[in-house]
């Protein structure tokens, strides 16, 4: 994941957000604000939801791209005997 993404408020689509990434994990995406003190957290429910968090009364989503490297499922073939 690049060191610098955009997250999207939902109620402001035109106006996202860059943030520093901090920390991946499976559930948990945590951002620094550059240039401030902020630090917060956006987490998902399962691996194929966007991340959702909020900070200062906005509420943001980050949908990362699915990496290269990992097999899509409509790729994923198996056989059958």
């Amino acid at each position: 994941m690049e060191s610098r993404i955009k997250l999207i408020d939902v109620d402001r689509p035109d106006e996202p957000l860059e943030v520093e990434v901090e920390r991946v994990m499976e559930s948990t995406l945590r951002v620094l604000v550059p240039n401030t003190v902020i630090r917060f957290e956006l987490r998902r429910p399962s691996e194929d939801a966007p991340f959702e968090g909020a900070v200062g009364g906005r509420y943001f989503i980050f949908e990362p791209q699915p990496r290269a490297s990992e097999p899509s499922a409509s790729k994923i073939k198996t056989r059958r005997k």
